[in-house]
């Protein structure tokens, strides 16, 4: 009887592990499998990044929509970071990789999407304002319909544009001796939620390019977290904001 109801369940636990490990664990009972507890783990924090990814951005979309502000944000991070999510999304779809090992990147550009038009907005550049949610979904069609070598390429384009897209507001929060109106709860989600899509892709995907292109991102990502702290008692000037 125990066995018949773990075959009736089989269809909920493939959600986050193999055959070969739910016969391991509930029809052999060797609980300690690591190999199998180890994907486990991978599968359950892949699934809860792609679900937290759905809201990563929204303390940033709030900050910018409280004080109809962009000061202290980069144009260029959100346009950079739309690409790289465009890149990944193409390149593991085409590839089949798991969802729980991606998807997080297409939740993250429809919030960039967002981003983009308020900055546009908040900078009254209005005609970019309405382009952009025409503009980006209908690059990412188009990026989805490449071979697959030229989707590898895009990926590996997408490191160094990603770690750009870091770098240029770390540069930003340097110049300015402030974060403006970078959210620090998104930057901290940002944080936990590389760190932990790494620990996935090291134990899913085999695949270099993607593993180097999650390093370089939760480097500086943990990069922006300690400019908080640094900055954490600073406050943004009101004549930066009215001169920008």
């Amino acid at each position: 009887m125990y066995v018949d109801f773990i075959r009736t369940i089989t269809p909920l636990l493939l959600l986050v592990m193999t055959e070969e490990c739910i016969d391991s664990i509930f029809i052999k009972l060797n609980i300690l499998d690591v190999p199998c507890l180890k994907l486990i783990l991978s599968k359950v924090l892949g699934y809860a990044i792609v679900g937290g990814s759905v809201l990563v951005k929204l303390p940033q979309i709030l900050k910018i929509y409280g004080s109809s502000s962009v000061v202290g944000l980069s144009l260029a991070t959100f346009l950079l970071e739309s690409f790289c999510c465009m890149a990944n999304v193409s390149y593991n779809y085409a590839l089949s990789f798991p969802f729980s090992t991606w998807g997080e990147n297409f939740f993250i550009l429809v919030q960039l999407v967002i981003l983009v038009m308020q900055y546009f907005y908040y900078t009254e550049q209005s005609l970019l304002c309405l382009l952009t949610p025409l503009l980006i979904p209908g690059l990412s069609l188009l990026l989805s319909t490449l071979p697959h070598h030229l989707l590898a390429v895009c990926l590996t384009s997408a490191i160094p544009l990603m770690a750009l897209s870091k770098v240029i507001q770390i540069k930003c929060n340097f110049q300015n001796g402030h974060t403006g109106q970078l959210s620090f709860v998104t930057s901290l989600m940002n944080f936990l939620g590389t760190v932990a899509r790494l620990f996935t892709v090291l134990q899913e995907v085999d695949d270099t390019l993607i593993l180097v292109n999650v390093g370089c991102v939760a480097t500086l990502n943990t990069v922006i977290l300690v400019q908080f702290i640094l900055y954490w008692n600073v406050e943004v000037p009101e004549v930066k904001e009215k001169e920008q």
